[in-house]
């Protein structure tokens, strides 16, 4: 009798430890929204190799999903850490910027609103919330479930050190038509069914009948160039939006390297029915128009690279037309050299006719380079444009935005945003009302550019090396290393793609550097030591996209229930 109570003492000891066990292993896998500080570029490609569900980076700080493990290890590496939101929820974060004109009071509607970056707040809303945000002056960009950290080794898009004014481009640039442009401006304000370039149509997301008649005119036009077109559908709510898509093929070798011009044709207002008018000639028909002059003009042209031009839907709602896209790009493994973003690109104030045009180009050296280019092009075409790059405070308020979460090189060129244009989402944002010249010269430069970019000579494509490193650790996430365990990493597809290697004295492991014939691939990275319970149990999962990606990946190992047993029953006879 005696021996079954001192068994069951033990069975009820075990579960009791077990069931801690479990509740510490819940709370540490639950989710919190952080806030950290980095400086450079290289800490944050990092930050970004460190296993953090990172869904936003800006100058200086990004925004991650971390367990309190992780939020204690970055502490611990000396990263300041704020927790903004305890219960995360990403469903329910955007990425806000309150317009100067917009009321401050504005995001008191959404649940919390956080500071972060520059004039921008990370905001937690519903659905319903977000829209009225957007109605009340504030640009959102709803933010993804992660990022992709813009890799170390991607291949830089600059050519601008030796770029070299070129008679066959000068022709080129001559070739854009001030007269087409303003056509196509005036097709996509106007209602069709009432007189030409009149002020009423409306290009509203969610105006089925508008936006599908405008993406139809789109849709003819690239059609009419010989190019290949195609619809790009998504839906967001219930309404099934889409985004228009003309190809025109690189010559091999070299085209499966593909060069971008986008511009979002969707249209909003805030001072009358959007599903009734939303011209919205300078945001954006100024900037689809260009796309599609581009397109008349290098169609005629054989390039090396692939050259796209997408116009895309739901910019005004949350990027969700370029979100869609871009994310669908980096699962086929598109290889995206560079893409360039139009948005509002026809507006200065008269005078002074400073022709001033921001390039936002962020953080990433690949997209400071693309930006570079379309500098040089302005500078050795003579064009009537004044650039200004902007780099450590560049805008995710546009369809760029999507790309740089993709991991692609991308940038935005616009009007100078000091001198904004006032009819900015009214219903006066009409052709009346903008300065053609400035899209004309914005057009050339984009010919230019994209005709430099898409007739370099093909680069070698680098091997794609993988590199694993990290800790295992002893009972808390600061402890001591745990020597002796054993680490494996295995290809997901063909468990028999693998490698192992064992902890030092101080707990730490590392691989010599992956090669691998192809990505992107699903590889799990494991931990285990006799005796020993190791977080996570499944091991880490790594989605390896090519590149030389450094990757670290710890775990945390406690002595198993199951060695405490015998000692328990060896000690009550």
């Amino acid at each position: 009798m005696k021996i079954r109570l001192h068994l069951t003492y033990a069975l009820v000891t075990a579960l009791l430890i077990g069931s801690s066990l479990i509740l510490v292993a819940r709370a540490r896998s639950e989710q919190r929204l952080v806030i950290v500080t980095y400086e450079g570029f290289s800490e944050l490609q990092r930050l970004g190799s460190q296993a953090l569900q990172i869904i936003n980076y800006q100058a200086g700080v990004l925004a991650a999903l971390c367990s309190d493990g992780q939020v204690a290890e970055l502490r611990q590496a000396g990263f300041e850490v704020r927790i903004i939101d305890s219960t995360a929820n990403l469903s329910l974060y955007y990425l806000a910027y309150p317009l100067p004109a917009t009321d401050p009071q504005a995001l008191s509607i959404a649940l919390a609103s956080f500071a972060y970056g520059k004039d921008a707040y990370i905001v937690k809303a519903t659905s319903e919330q977000a829209h009225a945000l957007s109605e009340r002056g504030v640009d959102l960009f709803k933010l993804p479930d992660s990022i992709v950290v813009p890799s170390p080794q991607h291949r830089p898009a600059a050519v601008s050190a030796g770029l070299m004014y070129s008679p066959a481009v000068q022709s080129m640039v001559d070739a854009v038509s001030p007269t087409l442009l303003l056509h196509h401006v005036c097709k996509l304000q106007d209602r069709d069914s009432l007189t030409y370039c009149n002020e009423l149509g409306t290009r509203y997301s969610y105006a089925t009948e508008g936006l599908n008649e405008a993406a139809q005119y789109l849709y003819d036009q690239y059609a009419s160039l010989g190019l290949s077109v195609s619809y790009h559908p998504f839906s967001y709510m219930g309404t099934v939006m889409t985004n228009v898509v003309a190809e025109l093929p690189g010559v091999n070798p070299g085209s499966d390297h593909i060069y971008i011009l986008g511009a979002h044709y969707d249209s909003t207002s805030r001072d009358s029915d959007t599903f009734e008018t939303a011209p919205g000639a300078d945001d954006n028909a100024s900037g689809v128009a260009a796309v599609v002059e581009v397109a008349r003009i290098l169609s005629q042209y054989s390039f090396p690279h692939t050259l796209r031009f997408v116009n895309f839907a739901g910019e005004e709602q949350f990027l969700l037309g370029s979100s869609a896209y871009a994310k669908q790009a980096r699962e086929r493994g598109d290889l995206i050299e560079g893409m360039i973003n139009l948005d509002m690109i026809a507006y200065e104030t008269v005078p002074p006719n400073d022709h001033i045009v921001e390039i936002h180009a962020g953080q990433n050296p690949s997209s400071i380079a693309l930006a570079d280019v379309l500098i040089h092009s302005i500078s050795e075409y003579g064009l009537s444009l004044a650039p200004q790059q902007i780099i450590t405070d560049a805008t995710w308020r546009s369809d760029h935005a999507s790309f740089w979460s993709e991991g692609y090189p991308a940038i935005l060129g616009m009007e100078d945003f000091d001198d904004l244009n006032p009819h900015y989402h009214s219903k006066r944002d009409t052709v009346a009302h903008l300065q053609p010249q400035m899209m004309v010269e914005y057009t050339k430069a984009s010919v230019a550019t994209l005709a430099h970019l898409a007739s370099r000579p093909p680069q070698e494509q680098p091997p794609d090396v993988l590199e694993i490193e990290g800790y295992v650790r002893l009972n808390s996430w600061d402890g001591p290393g745990l020597s002796g365990a054993t680490v494996r990493w295995e290809t997901v597809v063909d468990s028999a793609v693998f490698g192992e290697t064992s902890t030092d004295a101080k707990g730490y492991y590392s691989f010599e550097p992956i090669a691998f014939s192809s990505a992107p691939m699903l590889i799990l990275v494991t931990a285990s030591r006799e005796g020993y319970d190791v977080e996570p149990p499944e091991g880490h999962w790594l989605w390896y996209r090519g590149d030389h990606e450094l990757h670290q990946l710890d775990f945390l190992a406690r002595m198993n229930v199951r060695t405490y047993l015998p000692i328990i029953a060896k000690h009550y006879p």
